[in-house]
């Protein structure tokens, strides 16, 4: 019998779920489509989409004649997204060129209070009637649980969410805004009636515990970049989808233009980041031309930094297994490139499991659950990376 975590990252478009062992073995994996991802109230098909991953997952298992026992979830997603307790949901993607921040330092510095202005001015009577609104992942976590909690990746991520002073300026009610807590804290424990349905669905293979809690995985970005090692200084990883972030891990703050700095989860650490918004609308040879931008662009602050550049790269999203781009960007960068290593059960032979947000709930659950003792212990034994070898 095995003791997996369930985790879970809420994309745009779709749930991802998978069944992640201590060591990073991956039992199992599916990917659910939400039902109508550009709804109003999209974050209302959150829990269908979960407990359909659930029953997927459980004929996985049946498939490969596992018996897996489920304690713990984990749970990531999306931000900054807001989403009222209603469902009502503002995406992070979406235009807030109407909405005008207050001329205030602090309040400028908030990703997310563009989108709670938002949601206030769009559907006034809602702001008003709700009793918390979540950033994000946490509505699904509140919809398991019942319990209204933000999660924080690092207490220097304040300024990026809210504070009161802000709230006030901004004209928004901070007692809708639930408590922080950090990465890797057990939130609470799934409530019966969702209990109830989710063994409902699922056989003898799959089984969820009575007591079965959910933890906080964070902001999709946090969780890819502890999902892909890059919580030490000299580390860096290009995760690419849609749009695509080069991510160097620095323990200094570096100044250069076009880079976005943001605090790491990791206390004392900097994550200097070049962002390419529109890449999945570019062609190969024009996205190439972009990451070479932003390699010279990270290159030039770290050696005005002081600071030593890797020459090795590690790569996140559906990249992982093209392997002709994956050749590409290592001739045009002249670096190794690093993915994820092929032991995987659900990746398949040859392949390499390319969802390192999940790999990422699973480092902040078994964090959260005493089995390592930093975050960084965890993504050490949980995330293994290979070079690329461009044969």
């Amino acid at each position: 019998m095995f003791n997996v975590l369930l985790c879970i990252d809420i994309g745009t478009t779709s749930l991802k779920a998978g069944l992640i062992t201590a060591r990073g073995e991956v039992v199992s994996f599916c990917s659910v489509p939400f039902e109508d991802s550009q709804n109003e109230f999209a974050a209302c098909t959150w829990l269908g989409a979960f407990v359909k991953a659930v029953c997927e997952l459980e004929t996985q298992c049946a498939k490969n004649g596992k018996v897996v026992t489920v304690s713990t979830i984990s749970i990531s997603g999306n931000g900054p997204t807001v989403v009222a307790d209603c469902g009502y949901t503002v995406f992070w993607n979406e235009d807030f060129s109407d909405i005008k921040i207050p001329d205030s330092p602090e309040a400028k510095k908030s990703l997310f209070m563009p989108k709670l202005l938002a949601l206030k001015k769009r559907v006034p009577k809602i702001y008003k009637k709700s009793r918390f609104i979540f950033s994000g992942p946490e509505y699904l976590i509140y919809v398991l649980t019942g319990e209204a909690v933000t999660i924080l990746p690092e207490e220097r991520f304040r300024a990026a969410y809210w504070n009161d002073e802000v709230c006030k300026v901004c004209g928004i009610d901070s007692e809708k805004l639930p408590p922080f807590i950090g990465i890797g804290d057990c939130c609470g424990l799934v409530n019966k009636e969702v209990l109830a349905e989710l063994r409902a669905g699922t056989g003898h293979n799959l089984v969820f515990s009575q007591n079965c809690s959910v933890f906080a995985g964070g902001p999709d970005f946090v969780a890819a970049l502890i999902g892909t090692g890059t919580l030490l200084s000299g580390r860096l990883c290009d995760r690419c989808g849609s749009s695509e972030g080069l991510n160097f891990c620095t323990d200094k703050i570096l100044q250069g233009e076009g880079l976005r700095i943001l605090p790491s989860v990791i206390p004392g650490l900097w994550n200097a980041s070049y962002l390419i918004p529109n890449s999945g609308e570019l062609s190969e040879a024009e996205r190439l031309i972009e990451i070479e931008r932003g390699i010279n662009c990270l290159k030039r602050a770290a050696g005005e930094a002081g600071i030593p550049f890797p020459n090795e790269m590690a790569v996140t999203g559906g990249q992982t297994n093209d392997e002709l781009l994956l050749r590409e960007k290592a001739e045009k960068l002249k670096m190794k490139i690093l993915r994820p290593a092929g032991e995987n059960a659900a990746a398949g032979a040859g392949r390499h499991f390319v969802h390192s947000e999940l790999l990422g709930d699973a480092c902040a659950a078994w964090f959260g659950l005493g089995e390592y003792d930093s975050l960084q212990s965890a993504a050490e034994n949980i995330v293994r990376l290979e070079p690329y070898e461009n044969l």
